[in-house]
C-alpha cells in the first residue's frame, strides 16, 4: 500500500458541484478506471480518499489534489493512464505525484479574479487600486463567539499578502494572494463581492492557481 496524491483541474460548469458531489464523482470514476484503491478494514469498508483544503462552490481551480491509497505495483505514470479519461465533464487531470506536503502546512492561496466591466476596464482598474491602496476595507465574515455563529467586520486590507491589477479588453483581473488554511481562511468571494458591489460591476470569474505554505513555497 501507498498512498499518490492526483492534482487536476475543476473548470466550467464543475465548479457549482459541492464538496460531497466531487468526492462521489471521483469515487465512481476510481472504480470505473479500476484503480486498485485500499480499502479500510471492518464492518463498512470504504476506499482512503481526502482533498486538500476543499474548493468554496462557484469557484474554479488549477490546483486541486486528492489523495489516495493503492496497493499492487502500479506507478503513478500507471494511475494517470488509468484516470485521464474518466473523469466528469469539467474536472481534468492534470498529474499523479507522491505526496510532499501535509495539507495542513498550507497557509496561503493565490487567486486571479476576473471581473467584466462592460467596456470601462480602465477605469475599473483605477477603482479597484484605490480600494486596495486604502487603509480598510471592511467586510462582514462568520465567525464564531463560543458555540454561536456571529457576523464579526474584519478589515481585508490586513489580509492581503500580495496583490496586482491589471486590464484587457473588457474585464479586470485582480491577482491575490490570501490566508488559505486551517488557522486562518480568508474566502476571495469576500473581496470579489465588496469589490463588485463598491465599482458597480455586472459580474466576476473566481480562479484558485496555487496553494503555498507558511514560507510561501507551493504546496506539493
Amino acid at each position: 500500500m501507498r498512498c499518490v496524491r492526483v492534482w487536476f483541474k475543476k473548470m466550467g460548469m464543475s465548479r457549482y458541484v459541492s464538496h460531497l458531489d466531487l468526492m462521489r464523482a471521483m469515487t465512481r470514476a476510481l472504480r470505473r478506471a479500476n484503480v486498485p484503491l485500499w480499502y479500510t478494514e471492518g464492518y463498512n469498508p470504504h476506499p482512503y480518499i481526502t482533498f486538500a483544503l476543499p474548493l468554496s462552490l462557484g469557484m474554479e481551480s488549477l490546483c486541486e489534489s486528492m489523495d489516495m491509497r493503492i496497493v499492487g505495483e502500479g506507478t503513478n505514470d500507471d494511475i494517470y493512464n488509468m484516470l485521464k479519461d474518466t473523469m466528469p465533464p469539467g474536472i481534468e487531470i492534470i498529474r499523479v505525484s507522491e505526496p510532499v506536503c501535509d495539507p495542513k502546512k498550507i497557509s496561503y492561496g493565490e487567486f486571479d479574479i476576473f471581473f467584466d466591466c462592460d467596456g470601462k476596464a480602465d477605469e475599473t482598474k483605477a477603482l479597484i487600486t484605490e480600494m486596495l491602496t486604502a487603509d480598510e476595507l471592511i467586510v462582514q465574515k462568520l465567525g464564531k463567539k463560543g458555540r454561536h455563529k456571529v457576523l464579526k467586520d474584519i478589515n481585508l486590507i490586513e489580509h492581503i499578502r500580495e496583490y496586482s491589477v491589471s486590464s484587457f479588453c473588457d474585464r479586470v483581473k485582480l491577482s491575490v494572494v490570501l490566508p488559505a488554511g486551517s488557522s486562518t481562511n480568508i474566502n476571495p468571494a469576500l473581496l470579489a463581492d465588496e469589490i463588485q458591489k463598491k465599482a458597480e460591476i455586472s459580474s466576476y470569474t473566481l480562479i484558485r492557481k496555487k496553494l503555498m505554505t507558511e514560507n510561501m513555497e507551493p504546496f506539493e
